[in-house]
This record gives C-alpha cells, sequence and structure tokens, in this order.
C-alpha cells in the first residue's frame, strides 16, 4: 500500500514526518516531530481519497473523540485533532504522545519469551487500563487488544495501550445494534464476527493476547475444541493460571468474567475462580424482568406474568375447571330446587371456598409486580398489584444466607416445578412463583453471585 507521507515531508507546517509506525485498519500512523516543541509525537492519518468506505471516517472521528476524553498514565495523551485540504485530497490527522518501547509483537519476534509470573504481571497492568476504560460513562470498549497495540519497556516493566481506531461507542451500539466487524482475526472475540462488543470483548482479547506471548503463535493457528481455543497442550504454566485463562477465552459472553475488576480479583488471588467454575444460568431470550445490577446493588423488577408462562397457564386452566365445575353444580342444586343436607353445605362451602382461594392466589400470583432490591447493607421485597405497592419486606442484607429454588409439590413435563426462596434469619421470602424455569433459575443465579461477591467484599475489607 502506498504510503501517504514519506520522511521529513512537514504536515500543516508543524509536524515532521520521521518514521512509519504502522499501518492499520483505519488510516497509518508516523512517528513524527512536533517543531513547535521539539517531542516526538504519533501521527496517525487517513485520506479521504483513498477511503473506500465512509464507516472509517467515523471510526477515525469516534477515535478522536474517545481520546480527547480518556486520562490514564498507560494511554498515550491526546494531542490534537484537524484536518489538511489540498487540491486533490483531504486528510485528517490525530497527533498523540509516542508511548516508548516495543510492542509485544516486536518483542517476541525478537526473541522474548516471558515466562508466567511475567505474564501475570503484564495481565494486571492491561486489566488495570480496563477497568478504567469500563468504568467511564459510556464504557469505552477497545475491541482490537493484541500484541500490536500494547507497548512494553521490558527493563521499567511500563504498559501503553495504543490503537483505539475500533473503539465503540457503547450508547450508539446499544440502541442501534451497530452491526460492522471491527477488530483482528485469531484475536476476536466471537462476538465481534457479528457485530457486537460489550466489555467482557476485551477481556477475549487480551486472553488471546497472552497466549501469543505463552506459545509465541496466532491464536488462529491454535487447535479448537468446540469453536474453544485448546492451548493446554501448548503452555507451560500452573494449573490456576490455565483455569483463569480459560476463564478468559470461554466463546460464550457469559461464561466470561463478568467484568475486568472480576478477573483481576481471581488473577491476584483476592477471589477464588471457584466461584465463577459453574456456569451461571444466562438471561432467557424475551423475558420482560428488568435487572440492574453494579458492584454495590442489585435491582429485579418482575411485571405481571398474567398467562405468559406453562405454569400460570396450567393453573389459570385448573382454577377455571374447578370453578366451573362449582358453578355448575350451584345451578343444578338452583335448578332442582333440592334442599342440601348439612354434610352437603359442609362439602359445597369447602368445595367453593378453595375454588374462590384458587382463583385470590391466581390473580395475585399472575397480576402482580414484584421488585427486590439489595444492597451492601439492607434488602427490600416489594409486591402490588396495578402499580399500587400494598406488601413491603425489608431487613439486613447480611442476614440473607441462601437463595434457592424450591419444588412445591407439583410436576409438570416430569419436572417439579419450584419457586424462588429468598431465606434470612428470620424468615423466608417467596417470589416468582409463575415465572418460567429458565427466568427462575437465571434470577437465581444473579442474587447468588451478588450475595457471594458482597460477602468477598467485605472479607477483603476486614483484611
Amino acid at each position: 500500500m502506498e504510503l501517504l507521507h514519506q520522511p521529513q515531508e512537514i504536515i500543516a507546517q508543524r509536524y515532521r514526518i520521521l518514521d512509519i509506525l504502522g499501518q492499520g485498519g483505519v488510516g497509518t500512523t508516523y512517528e513524527a516531530e512536533d517543531l513547535h516543541t521539539g517531542q516526538r509525537v504519533a501521527l496517525k492519518a487517513l485520506s479521504l481519497r483513498r477511503m473506500a468506505d465512509w464507516k472509517k471516517m467515523e471510526l477515525f472521528e469516534r477515535e478522536a473523540r474517545t481520546l480527547s476524553q480518556l486520562n490514564h498514565p498507560a494511554i498515550p495523551r491526546y494531542k490534537d485533532y484537524f484536518q489538511v485540504d489540498t487540491d486533490r485530497d483531504r486528510n485528517f490527522y490525530i497527533a498523540q504522545q509516542l508511548a516508548p518501547g516495543k510492542t509485544l509483537a516486536n518483542l517476541v519476534e525478537s526473541g522474548w519469551h516471558p515466562d508466567e509470573a511475567t505474564v501475570r504481571k503484564l495481565a494486571t497492568h492491561i486489566l488495570e487500563i480496563l477497568i478504567y476504560l469500563h468504568s467511564l460513562t459510556p464504557p469505552v470498549i477497545h475491541r482490537d487488544i493484541k500484541p500490536q497495540n500494547i507497548l512494553m519497556q521490558p527493563e521499567e516493566g511500563r504498559v501503553f495501550l495504543v490503537d483505539f481506531g475500533a473503539v465503540q461507542d457503547t450508547y450508539h451500539h446499544t440502541v442501534t445494534g451497530g452491526s460492522t466487524v471491527v477488530g483482528t482475526y485469531g484475536y476476536m472475540a466471537p462476538e465481534q464476527f457479528r457485530g457486537q462488543a460489550v466489555p467482557a470483548t476485551d477481556l477475549y482479547g487480551l486472553g488471546t493476547t497472552l497466549l501469543f506471548l505463552l506459545t509465541r503463535n496466532s491464536p488462529a493457528d491454535l487447535p479448537q475444541r468446540q469453536i474453544k481455543i485448546d492451548f493446554r497442550s501448548r503452555v507451560r504454566v500452573s494449573k490456576e493460571f490455565a483455569g483463569w485463562l480459560d476463564k478468559l477465552l470461554e466463546p460464550v459472553i457469559e461464561d466470561r468474567f463478568p467484568s475486568a475488576e472480576e478477573a483481576l480479583a481471581v488473577l491476584s488471588g483476592k477471589r477464588s475462580l471457584a466461584n465463577f467454575s459453574a456456569l451461571k444460568p444466562r438471561k432467557p431470550k424475551h423475558t420482560p424482568i428488568r435487572l440492574t445490577h453494579t458492584e454495590k446493588q442489585l435491582a429485579i423488577e418482575i411485571p405481571p406474568v398474567w398467562l405468559r408462562s406453562e405454569h400460570s397457564r396450567l393453573f389459570a386452566l385448573i382454577t377455571l375447571i374447578w370453578n366451573g365445575f362449582f358453578l355448575l353444580m350451584l345451578w343444578i342444586i338452583a335448578a332442582s330446587g333440592s334442599a342440601l343436607t348439612p354434610l352437603g353445605w359442609v362439602f359445597f362451602s369447602v368445595f367453593g371456598g378453595v375454588g374462590l382461594w384458587a382463583l385470590g392466589v391466581f390473580f395475585l400470583s399472575a397480576a402482580s409486580r414484584t421488585r427486590l432490591e439489595i444492597d451492601r447493607e439492607n434488602f427490600r421485597m416489594q409486591r402490588g398489584v396495578l402499580r399500587i405497592w400494598n406488601q413491603k419486606k425489608a431487613g439486613n442484607a447480611e442476614d440473607i444466607f441462601q437463595i434457592k429454588l424450591s419444588g412445591i409439590g407439583v410436576q409438570m413435563n416430569k419436572k417439579t416445578i419450584a419457586v424462588c426462596v429468598l431465606r434470612s434469619r428470620l424468615r423466608k421470602y417467596r417470589f416468582g412463583s409463575f415465572l418460567t424455569e429458565g427466568e427462575k433459575e437465571w434470577l437465581v443465579g444473579e442474587i447468588r453471585d451478588f450475595l457471594t461477591n458482597r460477602r468477598d467484599a467485605e472479607g477483603a475489607e476486614g483484611s
């Protein structure tokens, strides 16, 4: 590919081109000298005439906008964004602090072969950068974590993350469901091939980058088993570190660490990998349940179920038949004009009472809206009908010692129907009786995970 600029060429009467640093999917990056300050900078250039896809322009502008808002010692500082018009073209430029060191790819090519301790330390540095990026509002997802985009000074151990050309505008993609495939083959998480990305996407890129350092091979060249990279026969690392890497490289987003914080906590020994070993049930598709999960609070809102689940439809059918039979008997007795014996009245009253009770249970269970909130100190459960909260329960979060699915003694399709049970020292709280089995398992998994994280955080603070 023909270069846009040659050494010693001066751009905008300020930047003298010294060398080429790299060519990527969005622009070419040069090493340049700032003639005003005498400092070396990384100057990324994009030609409008040579641009075959307008998406590159969008990515370039997004990179400049993102870099201007970042402030982290391991991310080269943003300096300028400008354009230069000529008779035949319009060029766009991003000027950025020049990060010292060499890329991990160049270090490996020159014979560098890090051991497990070095790779662990490097992973810690990158996770700290990702924690910063993902904690921004909106979260900044790099989408192209790879050896070519990580610079390191082996003597000092400093690490820098560069090239934000693939960075995702999270709010935009959440709304529109962006479909552009951005990333580098071999280091891309499976969801990136569908044009999707979440913070855990960067964790996959980190995992593949670490594999490159350990194996000196592209992850694309390593064997796979059921679309997951099977690397254990190619590396010599501890069992614990191999298990941690396995978690980063899960093909399904929900099976990876939920955040860079969690991945770092396990890597540093503050949390056990066993807490993540069991695959947590995933959120069912098309569920109307709203779940908000932050580090400090878990909030769940369950809207009225009505006849959405098999359990609610079965209960409604049984209730309808029961009360229909009661009304039929009432009509027969009234039409015949015969009098009931005292025993008959007792039976008739009990039968009708059961029907009315079942009708009430169905209405309250199917029509009620439930909201559960748990934070570091308290929990609160509210249930109501027609937006009227008529039942409120609260307590101390530290009193909760169990969340599980408990069978109600009734089977459907050879499976016992269960209800979610939250147990504290004082009492049990039941909810979600008419939800689908997938929804119940998902909610129990999320609540259990939040409570476990809460106890681990308290233990870490106490120590």
